[in-house]
């Protein structure tokens, strides 16, 4: 039977409780809306006193204003926010209060209704308007089909055109046609691409009888432990991908991020699932998957040859260390013969005597012979040098280099041209099978440390030229020197950003405050640093800057005081102990009916909710607890709980978005408890890395760091909030920087946070992150170790600030920030948008060589945000205060993770980087129904000793903290007991 595609009538509620309530209650007000929408003009004033009496004059002044604000009038019983009362009251000099004598008559607030509606030009949603607003809204559908920004663009255009805003499910069903809609049409496009390779395509689903697996199948399976056949196996299923037309011109009229959610749907469907689908919609999913699984493939070669190659360096080094382990005593002996020799020439040298009696003196001349002839001991040193071992990986790499050249299109920046000839060389001599390489051949890009074996008495050694050329082009693509048709990660930096024609428009649509000019930039902020630098070196000079002195040139910072008030801690213990036991199942279902946070795990194909709540539960808790979904299915009470079940769950509801998306409910639910805004007003913030070891078959998929030890391993990258609300977190690779990531957090959580200030700790920092946080709007203050060892940058020379000077490295080069300021805007405007993710422009900028213009502009950039920043530094002790107070926030919440993800001995197991990220999106959501959890609780105890009569200062609440776990039962078998759940508006009773 095959699957229809999804219509309006069998797609449930686009949207969760929290996002219909932002859409459908008055929105946060402040002066700038109340003076854009609610200042009454003379004419409206005139029109508005016309009306007989002031409860009348008032009730109108509001419905026209909300009318011309929100487009839609107030539904009965609704009441407008103080705010706009107050401020039209005073416009109209009437009391606020004679509104609730307006509202109690329906029948006039219909008339006046009707009146305004006809005066401002307001019309229902008729059935051709509602046929017309659908068809404008599938363009817009087609380049994404999220739900929230679908209905925000409905809306802006329904008030746009004057059409009242009907009820929140009838916009919901516009919005869902449209994307029903926008579905077919990225269908016929996929179709049109794969004409005349239907039945192609079909056959992948087909099982050959004598394959367990179909074809389709066989392309999910796992590429295995990091060697030179995987790497083959992986070029053959590259091969074999790119035999469908993973690469024609019209798939550059579909947006990315709708091919990507059809590849991800197809990514979970088994061959079965798909062949129940309608041909149409069947073909669009397997083809969509076909081309991300190209970009995939390409890119996890090209990562899997870095990998080999660096193994291959590794295991020379080791063996050169072996080597001097054991032959090292005796190349020290010649070493200090050669010393000897060397010291006698020089002192015959000064005083003018005969070199060779000398020589003689310290040494016989025959044994200085036979030493220097040694054609056995010089050998031996030569294997000092691990690039000589380098060549016994000669046949690994030479097993897959031939495949591997083949199967790419190389091209490169003007400065590795000679590399890519090279490439091009050797991919000729593999085709024709030549052994000798030509006459000449390019070697500029051939570094000190493979010259001697290169090039051997002016002969090139092809063995080593060849692994020279392969290592480079690992660097070079790391670099961006060298990009890749077809990938996803090495692509030319250029095809990251928007068009040149297109991002200037772009920017006016975004809330950033970005000079057209470098000019005008600097105009503010070099008062702004000049200032500084005088202040901080006035201050400095007097000895008057608070715990920072220089004596000796070398700046000092004394380490902050510990300022919690001793009351703190035995009212922690207080509170502590009055919060009920619970275990961590009743925990979840408790938080969950609060904040129905469960909703937002909904099926890949359909959209729908899970049937069984408790179900999906246990899918999120064996994520959490990083138990497995084998085990937790053993642990589970219900019979109806079993791994495949749960792996069916998994596989469908859970994903990075609806992990966002349910983190993001969480998140707004904790953020307005009361006593949440003790702790911040959710505007700062602060990341850190959590090392987790991998174990099991995730160990070859690990990651090593010299920062961790020999041991691999994976980083869950969190970002939390100054509420201690852990709202965005994923994992990375241990072997790059946490600076990289610094900047997703705060770009794509989905929660209602407005961060403005942000923390880390070194790993956190580069110049670079300085540079974009600042032209995004974010104010970054990381707390830098050993800050005195950093260097300023100042306009002018040092001499202008003689106290500083030993701090001030050079003049700031303004010519380079200037000439590529229009750059920098594009390259912000880009990110901004998610044309590119922060993380990756940052690892291409980071890795790119010297001359790349737009990376030494960031850069400079970066160094004028890090100057001003590190004398706001030594002149503020309430931002080291600040900053110090929400790092401590990050790692509190680290010690909370770690606790909750103790089963397999807190190993990482998984092998995938998808199924990494989902166990850190886990680990991460528990913290934080947890984190809620308490936050009501606590808020409730200490409300409970007040009314019991004990005085609590409300200072003493900004130290609690709701990152506490004793009281919860991790262990044990997982329960779902529904019946134990308090009702709505009722809470677990405190202990006495």
């Amino acid at each position: 039977m095959q699957t229809p595609p999804r219509t309006p009538q069998d797609r449930p509620p686009l949207l969760t409780a929290a996002q219909r309530q932002q859409f459908t209650r008055f929105p946060d007000l402040d002066e700038r809306l109340l003076s854009r929408y609610y200042l009454l003009s003379e004419d409206e004033l005139a029109l508005i006193h016309q009306r007989r009496r002031d409860s009348n004059r008032l009730g109108y002044a509001v419905q026209l204003t909300v009318l011309r604000h929100l487009g839609r009038g107030l539904s009965g019983g609704e009441k407008p926010p103080d705010a706009i009362l107050v401020f039209l009251a005073e416009q109209l000099h009437i009391d606020p209060a004679q509104y609730e004598h307006y509202a109690a008559r329906e029948p006039t607030r219909r008339e006046h209704f009707g009146e305004l509606c006809a005066l401002l030009g307001y019309q229902p949603l008729s059935l051709d308007l509602n046929r017309e607003i659908r068809q404008w809204l599938v363009p817009i559908a087609v380049a994404t089909d999220q739900p929230f920004p679908l209905m925000s663009a409905l809306l802006d255009e329904l008030r746009r055109r004057k059409i009242l805003i009907p009820r929140i499910g009838v916009l919901e069903r516009i919005v869902t046609a449209a994307r029903t809609q926008a579905d077919r049409s990225i269908y016929r496009v996929l179709g049109e691409v794969a004409q005349g390779r239907e039945a192609d395509l079909d056959a992948l689903l087909v099982t050959p009888p004598d394959q367990p697996l179909s074809p389709y199948a066989r392309l999910k399976q796992p590429a295995g432990r990091v060697r030179p056949s995987t790497l083959l196996r992986l070029l053959d299923r590259l091969g074999f991908v790119r035999s469908f037309p993973v690469r024609h011109p019209l798939l550059a009229s579909l947006p990315q991020n709708r091919l990507d959610h059809l590849a991800a749907e197809g990514k979970r469907l088994g061959a079965s699932n798909l062949a129940d689908y309608e041909p149409s919609r069947r073909r669009a999913t397997i083809l969509a998957r076909l081309i991300d699984l190209s970009q995939t493939l390409t890119d996890d070669i090209l990562e899997m040859h870095d990998r080999l190659m660096l193994s291959y360096l590794r295991e020379s080094e080791r063996e050169g260390m072996a080597v001097f382990q054991e032959q090292g005593k005796t190349v020290l002996e010649r070493l200090r013969t050669f010393q000897q020799v060397c010291e006698a020439l020089v002192e015959a040298r000064e005083q003018e005597a005969d070199p060779f009696r000398a020589v003689e003196a310290v040494l016989p001349w025959s044994t200085l012979v036979a030493t220097v002839r040694d054609t056995e001991a010089a050998e031996q040193a030569g294997q000092l040098d691990p690039m000589h071992h380098l060549l016994k990986s000669y046949p690994k790499v030479r097993s897959y280099a031939v495949k591997l050249l083949q199967a790419f299109e190389f091209r490169a920046a003007p400065a590795a041209e000679p590399l890519l000839e090279a490439l091009g060389i050797l991919r000729t001599l593999y085709q024709d099978g030549k052994r000798t390489l030509p006459a000449k051949v390019p070697l500029r890009f051939v570094r000190q440390k493979w010259a001697p074996f290169v090039i051997e008495e002016g002969q090139i050694n092809r063995r080593y030229y060849e692994l020279c050329v392969l290592d480079e082009l690992r660097l070079a693509l790391r670099a961006g020197d060298i990009w890749v048709e077809g990938s996803r990660k090495y692509r030319d930096l250029d095809e990251y950003l928007l068009p040149q024609d297109a991002w200037a428009a772009r920017l006016a649509e975004l809330p950033l405050n970005l000079p057209e000019t470098f000019d005008a930039y600097w105009q503010d902020t070099l008062s702004q640093l000049t200032e500084r630098l005088e202040t901080v070196s006035a201050l400095l000079e007097k000895g008057e800057l608070t715990d920072v002195s220089m004596p000796k040139g070398r700046l000092r910072i004394t380490p902050l005081k510990n300022t919690v008030p001793p009351e703190v801690e035995p009212l922690t213990r207080q509170v502590a102990a009055r919060l009920p036991r619970l275990k961590i199942t009743d925990l979840l279902l408790e938080v969950d009916g609060w904040t129905r946070f469960s909703e937002a795990f909904t099926d890949l194909r359909t959209g729908r909710t899970a049937e069984r709540r408790d179900h999906l539960l246990t899918v999120l808790l064996a994520d959490g607890l990083n138990l497995g979904l084998t085990k937790m299915a053993e642990a589970s009470q219900d019979e109806g709980v079993t791994a495949r079940r749960l792996m069916h769950l998994s596989d469908w509801f859970i994903r990075p978005e609806t992990y966002s998306a349910a983190l993001a409910e969480l998140v707004n639910f904790q953020t307005q408890q009361s006593l949440a805004k003790h702790w911040g007003d959710g505007t700062t913030s602060s990341s850190d890395g959590q090392r987790f070891a991998t174990g099991g078959r995730g160990k070859a998929h690990g990651h090593l760091n010299a920062k961790y030890g020999r041991e691999p391993g994976v980083l869950f990258y969190t970002h939390v909030s100054d509420q201690y609300a852990p709202f965005h977190t994923k994992a990375i690779t241990t072997n790059v920087r946490d600076a990289l990531h610094v900047l997703d957090g705060l770009l794509y959580h989905q929660s209602n946070l407005v961060i403005r200030e942000h923390y880390t700790d070194t790993a956190g920092y580069t110049e670079q992150v300085f540079a974009l946080c600042h032209l995004l709007g974010f104010r970054f203050a990381p707390r830098i170790r050993d800050l005195g060892e950093t260097r300023l940058y100042t306009p002018e020379t040092a001499g202008g600030y003689p106290v500083l000077e030993p701090l001030i490295a050079r003049k700031l080069n303004l010519d380079l920030i200037r000439a590529n300021w229009d750059e920098l805007r594009r390259l912000t405007v880009s990110v901004r948008l998610g044309t590119v993710t922060a993380s990756l422009l940052m690892s291409k900028l980071a890795s790119y060589p010297r001359q790349n213009s737009l990376a030494l502009a960031l850069r400079e950039l970066g160094r004028v945000q890090r100057t001003l920043f590190t004398l706001e530094w030594l002149l503020s002790p309430e931002l080291r205060r600040r900053v110090n107070a929400g790092l401590n926030k990050g790692e509190a919440r680290n010690a909370l993770a770690r606790a909750v993800s103790f089963h397999r001995s807190g190993e990482i197991r998984d092998r995938s980087a998808e199924a990494q990220n989902n166990r850190a999106n886990g680990v991460n959501l528990l913290v934080a129904l947890i984190t809620t959890w308490n936050t009501v609780y606590l808020d409730r105890t200490v409300e409970a000793l007040r009314a019991e009569g004990q005085t609590i200062p409300e200072d003493l609440l900004t130290h609690l903290s709701p990152l506490g776990w004793d009281h919860i039962g991790l262990t044990g078998d997982y329960l779902w007991r529904l019946e134990q759940v308090p009702k709505p508006g009722e809470f677990r009773p405190l202990k006495s």
